[in-house]
């Protein structure tokens, strides 16, 4: 079998010709700024209990110092990869990581509640600004097998910075308190911000430079995914009849209306139809969207389980996960290694329908399940499966756009993964709490909805990648005659 190849970049070729390849602390840079905002997801959970007493917060309170970075996330990402596109990836980059450096020194210092939710909130958009320009980033800066080595280790990275998250959490807050889950991201941004000055390419001003923010259809994208990921939250907490939900939802809907019809009538839109005239990076934004729903789910209600079926801790519950981390790693790596020949297409489904097979797998678990037999074998498959089909759509999506749409693909790569994760927590939580909401009697339950989440990424990969009602020519879409 043959391996996909990628269309030439220009940006790539026109770098000088004595320019060194870039190296181990280029990937060090990128990687490890999105090592720190997954940890950002997840750290705070564990320590939320501890901030809640020291600054006398309710369980509506402490819910919002974990959904403020998750609004200001998900609704700046796509307003993020333009400005990558415009102002440069690198300069972004930096600033974004600078952002959540100080925006955790904020939250850590918070004498209050509105003080460590607006340091939250920084924290969020700094991550929005730092995730899709260093992914673009991989994209510019390195090509061929090295390239492919660095998104490897980038989906590796994005899953052992969840899971990580948990345990360090619970140990900083065992050794500490909990505004060391927080400041404890002031020295690392710092050093990934000396290290990235150094060492990321400097150029000129981009090649988009003229181009417009597209402000209108900045503001309407981002009110629409600030409402959609507030709804999803809500409805999570509150139920799909909440009226605070339904309104929400409805807001989304409105200004997710007036974007299409706003977006295409600007001189440069925002969300450029070519970006979605591929067949290739429309089924790969759809299937990472459902394969998120999934993940997200798994990470939630399988913590709840372990907690409340099994009597796992804290710590114990954080180094239970760590396998499905350590499953991505040595699948990627093993990827990398031996199998290379293997087209992106088919990798991509295989790892799918690994996942698929996982979490039909975990559909078995019940209150006499125990964890080496009923939960281990299970998410090591899980998490190989994901490595092996994360890495070729991420790859085949970014490295089929053109050069000047790089930031805002990342952007919509991102804003894919972080809708799709708010939709399965919310969507997940009507099994998850059926039948008197005993996790012992209803986890099997949410993991067949999972499964069917799995079985939806799997069949929109499938049919838009191998669907014979489309050819591909260049990546795009052509009817045939």
């Amino acid at each position: 079998m043959s391996t996909d190849t990628s269309p030439p970049d220009p940006e790539r070729a026109a770098r000088p010709v004595g320019r060194p390849a870039p190296g181990r602390l280029v990937l060090l840079a990128v990687v490890g700024a999105e090592f720190m905002l997954q940890l950002d997801g997840t750290i705070v959970n564990v320590a939320l209990p501890g901030a809640q007493s020291d600054l006398g917060l309710g369980v509506t309170g402490g819910s919002w110092v974990l959904n403020g970075f998750f609004l200001a996330f998900g609704g700046l990402l796509l307003l993020a990869g333009r400005l990558g596109d415009v102002l440069g990836h690198r300069r972004l980059f930096l600033f974004g990581v600078g952002l959540v450096g100080a925006a955790s020194l904020l939250a850590g210092l918070a004498p209050n509640f509105p003080v460590l939710l607006a340091g939250r909130v920084l924290q969020g958009a700094g991550a929005a600004i730092a995730g899709p320009t260093g992914l673009a980033l991989l994209t510019i800066e390195f090509d061929g097998a090295r390239r492919q080595r660095a998104f490897g280790l980038y989906a590796v990275i994005t899953g052992l910075g969840a899971v990580a998250g948990m345990i360090l959490g619970a140990v900083l807050t065992w050794i500490g308190d909990w505004r060391w889950t927080l400041l404890v991201n002031v020295p690392v941004a710092l050093a990934i911000v000396v290290v990235g000055n150094r060492v990321l390419t400097r150029g000129g001003p981009p090649a988009a430079a003229r181009r417009s923010l597209g402000l209108p259809s900045s503001t309407l994208v981002t009110g629409a995914l600030v409402a959609l990921v507030y709804g999803l939250v809500r409805a999570a907490e509150e139920g799909w009849g909440d009226t605070g939900t339904l309104i929400s939802l409805a807001a989304a809907t409105a200004l997710t209306g007036a974007l299409l019809y706003v977006d295409p009538r600007s001189p440069e839109p925002l969300l450029p139809l070519r970006v979605f005239t591929s067949a290739e990076r429309v089924g790969g934004f759809l299937g990472l969207m459902t394969l998120a729903a999934v993940l997200t789910g798994f990470l939630f209600y399988l913590i709840q389980y372990l907690d409340t079926a099994l009597g796992f801790g804290p710590l114990e519950t954080g180094l239970a996960i760590l396998p499905f981390g350590l499953g991505m790693l040595l699948t990627v790596q093993l990827l990398n290694t031996f199998l290379v020949g293997i087209s992106r297409r088919l990798r991509a489904v295989t790892g799918l329908a690994v996942v698929l097979a996982a979490t039909l797998w975990l559909t078995r678990l019940d209150g006499q399940s125990g964890y080496a037999t009923d939960v281990l074998p299970q998410i090591v498959l899980l998490g190989a499966g994901v490595g092996m089909a994360i890495v070729p759509v991420n790859l085949t999506i970014l490295s089929t756009t053109r050069p000047e749409d790089t930031g805002i693909t990342a952007g919509i790569l991102q804003a894919a993964l972080t809708i799709g994760g708010t939709v399965g927590l919310a969507v997940l939580l009507i099994p998850f709490t059926a039948n008197g909401a005993d996790p012992s009697r209803t986890v099997s339950g949410m993991f067949g909805w999972a499964a069917g989440f799995a079985a939806l990424s799997l069949l929109l990969v499938t049919a838009f990648w191998f669907g014979p009602q489309l050819r591909r020519t260049q990546g795009d879409f052509v009817r045939p005659s």
